[in-house]
């Protein structure tokens, strides 16, 4: 089994949190919540997998509903969708990195100031010029590992100078805390800048959900 599927229930949950979510645990898998009186739930399974059929059908009864499925390869997925009924409405990328390889001192300009705030969910790493925040990212530290996510920044010039920095702020977080393991969730259009700089691609994530 491979590490990401071994460790599917403690990265899903986090990354769930990254992105504010709250989870629970769900077969083999995870089950996430958005903030809000009506989300609607997302079931976060490996796939192939024991628990994806229940889960499946559960998605194609209730309109809204999210199946995202993780696996080696997406083609396989969406075959696999196909055949129940569902419809692809997502395509991600999970990529993983050794922390260690990753948490080199953040560079900033002597006129930018790093802060690292303990929120519920996660923990935000913001870089800010003269007290105006330019970029920023989150992090959830789960037993050995860590998720990133959340990486924002204002300004197409705030991106090529700080996102590399928040990068390294949130892996030495991670390193710090004893997490070895560093994962995070990417459109299929950023990967290649990520594996450049050491990632390294470990599962597609499909999201599936009932025909409109």
């Amino acid at each position: 089994m491979a590490d990401w599927q071994d460790s599917l229930p403690l990265w899903a949950a986090a990354w769930a949190a990254v992105r504010g979510q709250t989870s629970a645990p769900e077969g083999s898998g995870v089950l996430t919540a958005a903030a809000g009186e009506h989300s609607h739930p997302e079931y976060i399974l490996a796939w192939p997998g024991t628990d994806a059929d229940r889960a499946a059908e559960t998605v194609r009864q209730h309109p809204g509903a999210v199946l995202t499925l993780v696996s080696g390869g997406s083609g396989d997925a969406l075959g696999y969708a196909a055949a129940r009924g569902l419809a692809p409405v997502g395509h991600a990328v999970l990529l993983t990195a050794r922390t260690d390889e990753l948490n080199a001192v953040p560079e900033l300009p002597e006129n930018a100031e790093l802060a690292q705030a303990p929120l519920e969910l996660y923990d935000l790493v913001e870089i800010s010029v003269f007290d105006h925040p330019v970029a920023s990212g989150r992090i959830r530290i789960e037993d050995g590992l860590a998720v990133i996510g959340g990486l924002q920044t204002h300004t197409a010039e705030s991106g090529k100078s700080f996102e590399p920095a928040v990068l390294a702020a949130l892996a030495d977080e991670a390193y710090v805390h004893g997490a070895d393991t560093l994962y995070t969730v990417l459109g299929p259009h950023q990967v290649a800048d990520y594996t450049a700089s050491g990632w390294t691609v470990a599962a597609h994530i499909i999201s599936l959900g009932a025909p409109g």
